[in-house]
């Protein structure tokens, strides 16, 4: 990966206007590792739009940097990256003419860029970044270590997946010595609720059900109507079913206005959810994956449910 670095190096040295993506329904790693992108190439004196399909989430707009995000693409002939992009349908609307630096540590990245900079042994696409950023002779200071912090803690679940090394620790220890506040961030980034969110947390815990080692809910459009929420994902609620003693795997299903159901999977240690993600289209890691299925609700319920018992077995 060492070329593909001094090329990445090498480009961005010579652009003066830099377009940085990340992925539709953003996570925590997506919107951190834009934004911490996005400081440090300002503090070399680059012109840079962080742009997110469909825009930033409300959860999101405490970072620093979080009021730069816009969810259409500038004019011009920019240089463009994507950071925590699995493959260009993650990136949703946008009508991209390429894609010069792709940044990532899904292990299902398409590779999709003229430079791929993926390491699927990150815990995070931030702590990949962190130790990308010195090599690319970028600086790092409070608001990036912020943001990247940011993405450690929530695509970790609070260092609580198996893709926590000791690395992970190391790089997050680094992160506070640059003055990024871990008790303030990890209380927004993994406990702060909205009313509005907590009220949509109910209607799907009312549907609430589990088999053998699968437990699922099931979060409708209507629900969201109900309790005024403004966004379309799950509000994390799916890290709530991961926390029932005795499942192995827990699944919630997202309607969504289009009549296509987001689904996302969560598994204890021996059980790769990424192989099912992929089969349905989707992809993400063995611990944590996710795909997006044409359908009404309840006849993608049965499939996604078949399919993991299914696999379950085969792991059994």
């Amino acid at each position: 990966m060492r070329a593909e670095v001094g090329r990445a190096a090498k480009l961005i040295a010579g652009s003066s206007g830099i377009v940085v993506i990340s992925h539709e329904r953003p996570d925590g790693d997506a919107v951190g590792s834009m934004l911490g992108l996005t400081r440090t190439l300002q503090m070399v004196g680059k012109k840079v739009w962080p742009v997110l399909p469909g825009g930033l989430p409300r959860k999101w707009q405490f970072l620093p940097g979080a009021d730069q995000v816009r969810p259409e693409l500038p004019s011009g002939g920019q240089l463009i990256i994507t950071v925590d992009a699995a493959d260009l349908q993650r990136l949703g609307t946008l009508d991209l003419p390429h894609v010069d630096i792709n940044i990532d540590h899904h292990p299902s990245n398409t590779q999709f860029g003229k430079i791929n900079l993926v390491d699927p042994e990150a815990a995070a696409t931030a702590t990949f970044l962190y130790r990308l950023l010195p090599e690319l002779e970028l600086p790092i200071e409070l608001d990036v270590a912020t943001n990247l912090l940011v993405g450690l803690i929530t695509d970790t679940l609070g260092f609580r997946t198996s893709s926590v090394r000791p690395e992970s620790l190391r790089i997050a220890a680094e992160l506070i010595e640059l003055g990024a506040d871990i008790s303030g961030l990890y209380r927004k980034a993994l406990f702060g609720r909205s009313y509005e969110a907590v009220r949509y947390w109910a209607h799907g815990l009312s549907r609430i059900d589990m088999r053998e080692d699968v437990v699922w809910a099931v979060l409708k459009v209507s629900d969201r109507e109900a309790a005024r929420y403004p966004g379309s994902d799950d509000a994390d609620l799916i890290d709530v079913l991961t926390t029932i003693e005795g499942p192995r795997v827990a699944i919630l299903f997202v309607e969504q206005p289009d009549e296509q159901v987001k689904i996302s999977w969560r598994a204890l240690p021996g059980i790769d959810v990424s192989g099912l993600a992929a089969s349905f289209g989707g992809g993400g890691h063995a611990p944590a994956a996710g795909a997006m299925i044409e359908g009404e609700i309840q006849a993608v319920v049965d499939r996604v449910l078949k399919s993991t018992f299914a696999a379950i077995v085969k792991v059994n």
